[in-house]
Formats: C-alpha cells, structure tokens, sequence
C-alpha cells in the first residue's frame, strides 16, 4: 500500500476538518572509526563551517571521532526523543550545507550528468515520488546511482523534481539545528524501500525482512489489517520471498530496557480517523497487549507530559498528519512539518531541567524517491548474509547539551543506530539481536561519538516557527 493512497481517501474529510479550526566500547564494524580521527572511507571529520577535524581541533578539546569521546563516567542522558519525519533524502535536506557531503549535480542512466536546480523545493510538491522497492533497485541500478531517470515520474515535463534541494532558506529552522548541534551526513536506511519497513527500523532494528508496504488500503499497517492483507518479505533473510500477513512476532526496543526505564510512542490519527498510526501495529506484543493501550498515545500529549515533567525515558514522536513532510499531499508542506518539530522541539527547549538530560535524535523514514549521490557501502545483493544492503541516506540531526557544537559527524550509520543508541544510554544488558539474529542493532553505529558527555552543556535554542508559511 502507498500511504499516499490512504490520504487520498481521507483528504477530503481532513480538509474540511482543517478549514474548521482543526499539529560503553562501540560494537560496530571493524571499520567504524578509529583512534586516528579518520573515517572508515579515509575522509576526515569536519566543523559545520567546512573546515577539517582531526585530534585536537574538534570543540571544546573534544576527542576525536571513532574514540567513544574516551568517556567512562554517569550518563548524563536520562531521555532519549526519536522524530521520525517522512520521505527525504540527505541530499534533497542538506545537500548544500557546508561541509558535508553533499552535491550540486546528479548522475543519469546514460552517463552524462545536470545540475540541481538553483530554486529551492517547492513546499508542497506537485506529486509524490515512487519509493516502492522496485523503484527504490531502479534508481540506485546496481550501485551506480543514477537510475533515477529511469522511474517513471522522478521528472515530469522537464522539471527533475527528484533532484530538487531545499536550502537554508526553505528549511532555515532544521539548518539553525544543524549547524548549532551535529549534523550526521552518512546516515543510511537500512535497506532500498519505503515507510513499513522504514518505521519499523526505529522500534526493532529490523522489520522481519519486508521489503516494501502492505498491500491493502487502509490508514493502518500491521495486525489490524484485514486477514487476506500481505507484506512482500525475505524469508529468513534468504532471497526467497514470501508474502505474510504484516503482524510480526519480532522483539522491540520496550523488550530490552531495563526495568524501571518507561517509554511511549507518540503519534497521530490522520486527523479523522480514532486509532493512532504507529508502526507497533506491527509487532503483536505490543499491538495485541495493554501496552498499545497505556503506551501508544496521541502527540498532542507530548507538550502537556513535557511541561508536567512525565516525558518517558523513551519517546518516538511521529507525526502522520498533515505536519509530516511527505510530498505529494495536499496541505501536507514542508514549512508546516518544520513548525511541527519546532513546536514540540521548544517544549524540550523550554523545560531546563529536562533539556539538560535529553537526547534528541531527527530522521526520516525513507528516502521517499529523491536523488543522493552517495553509493550505500553495504550493497544489495540478495546473498544470505547480506539480503537487504543499505538503502539511500538520511538526514539525521542530532540534538542535545551534549551533541558536538557545529559538528558534521561523518561516521557510517544507519535507522538500526537509533535502537542501538538506546541500548548503549540505559545500559541494557541484551541486545534486539540477541533475542532474533535479523536485528541489525549489533553491528551498528551507536552514535556516541556524535555526543561529547564531558563538554560543557550546550544552551537550549528555542527557534521562531515560521507564519504563514510560504506557498
């Protein structure tokens, strides 16, 4: 199923709705840093203003990346906050931020080469671009990354809108977070598809090898979908595939915080319908115990715990409104899912105590067919070890007194870093993979050399969200 196809069933009554008043020791890869500054491509870190990081030069006497920040002291995280946006790719957000890798031309199937368009994005774009899993093979076409004019759509009458950037000026408020905290700028999908298998990253480091989206047409995905729905799925992470109903008995990240550690999703209900969308749908020891009840809230409940001082220890905060930047629906602008983050961001912002114990961690949950130049290094393949590869990469914003001030963390990471950060902050004593080897957790970045725990806590940046929004 296209999400974009559930909103349309239910955008008439949304709009009418809206007119009426209705927002420890790293255990990654053998290559994942090093005592040396380097990165695992040889590269060095960098500041956000472009200039080079090696030993000694990172803020504040900050070590330097791949070290673990040497750090071996109280965690000073106390809560860990997951925004999950949709559909955007590192190049589409950050392309052009300074220092990072970005790009100002794309490749094409024949070998020839353009030039991103200078105009920014449109806000809200004038369709949605094919993120399924076989558009998703077709423009990374076997590693060259310039299959994209080959997916029917990616331009329509010449104006190359996968292609397209936003620029500081059309997102100024995720650049101002950017360039205040650290930027990750190799930050991967875990594999080449679209949101269930996207979503579902964030909460299991795994999605039980599905491939793409459910089959039917309904505003929820998982084990509430009618009996004959079917997800595509790589049987046992082999390269056969099987269609299975999209209700998983995998483990989740509630399944290994210690005791005492709470959490909740927050989310939204496509504005008219009752029952929050969240991709725990999925996982029926969530979806089919009290937990979907005490646990799966409504966002707008995240300002009024945040300001009453009961935010769990984790949070994923998931907007699936008209405030979550997917293209393609009417309403549904880039600005307006910018205010959404800011808002609740400078609720954190707002609540010292609480900011001065937060982790906050933005990206997206596909690539939503914009172009990135970056080749993902662990390949499609379809072998057993390696089924799914890495799909395009992601912005991911880090932020929190701790976050390296200015900082573009270049070190290999991906959706699966997130869960595996949680793991690292509360000290759980088991991983998703042990409980289930599909779990990509183990082996991914934990995203600590992104943090200095021992500089002096950055300030709280409450930002101006941006009214009216431009057209």
């Amino acid at each position: 199923m296209n999400r974009l196809g559930v909103m349309a069933t239910t955008f008439a009554l949304a709009l009418g709705a809206a007119c009426a008043g209705s927002s420890a020791t790293n255990q990654g890869t053998p290559t994942q840093g090093s005592p040396t500054g380097k990165n695992p491509d040889g590269g060095s870190a960098e500041l956000a203003d472009g200039s080079p990081a090696e030993i000694g030069e990172l803020p504040d006497g900050a070590p330097a990346p791949g070290t673990d920040g040497g750090y071996t002291g109280p965690m000073p995280i106390k809560h860990v906050i997951v925004i999950v946006k949709e559909n955007h790719t590192f190049d589409n957000y950050f392309g052009s931020f300074p220092g990072a890798n970005g790009t100002t031309t794309f490749a094409l199937s024949d070998g020839g080469t353009g030039t991103v368009p200078e105009a920014g994005a449109p806000q809200t774009t004038p369709r949605d671009l094919c993120h399924e899993h076989s558009c998703a093979l077709q423009d990374w076409n076997d590693g060259g990354m310039n299959g994209w004019d080959l997916t029917a759509g990616s331009s329509t009458n010449g104006d190359n809108l996968a292609y397209q950037q936003y620029y500081e000026g059309d997102i100024p408020n995720y650049w101002k977070y950017a360039r205040t905290f650290t930027l990750g700028d190799d930050f991967y999908a875990n594999m080449l598809g679209p949101s269930f298998p996207g979503h579902m990253m964030f909460l299991a480091a795994q999605a039980h090898w599905a491939t793409d989206n459910p089959s039917a047409a309904s505003p929820y995905w998982g084990c509430d979908e009618a009996a004959s729905t079917t997800v595509p799925t790589l049987t046992d992470g082999t390269c056969t595939t099987a269609n299975v109903f999209p209700c998983f008995t995998i483990p989740s990240v509630p399944d290994i915080l210690p005791s005492g550690v709470d959490w909740k999703f927050y989310g939204t209900n496509f504005v008219v319908t009752t029952e929050i969308w969240s991709m725990f749908d999925g996982i029926s020891s969530i979806r089919d115990s009290g937990l979907w009840t005490s646990n799966v809230v409504n966002a707008s409940t995240f300002d009024t715990d945040v300001a009453a001082g009961n935010l769990p220890a984790v949070s994923w905060l998931v907007d699936q409104d008209l405030a979550d930047e997917h293209p393609g629906i009417p309403l549904d602008s880039v600005c307006e899912g910018e205010n959404w983050t800011v808002g609740h961001i400078n609720a954190v912002m707002n609540n010292p105590t609480l900011w001065a114990s937060t982790a906050i961690l933005f990206a997206m949950d596909d690539f939503g067919g914009w172009y990135d130049h970056v080749k993902p290094p662990r390949e499609y393949g379809c072998d057993a070890q390696h089924p799914y590869g890495l799909g395009f990469r992601l912005p991911l914003i880090v932020i929190s007194p701790y976050a390296r001030a200015g900082f573009i963390f270049h070190e290999q990471a991906e959706q699966a870093s997130i869960p595996r950060f949680i793991e690292r902050v509360f000290g759980s004593t088991q991983t998703l993979s042990d409980l289930d080897p599909a779990a990509q957790d183990r082996q991914a970045n934990d995203l600590f050399d992104a943090f200095d725990f021992t500089q002096t806590p950055l300030p709280p940046l409450v930002l101006q969200e941006r009214n009216p929004c431009p057209p």
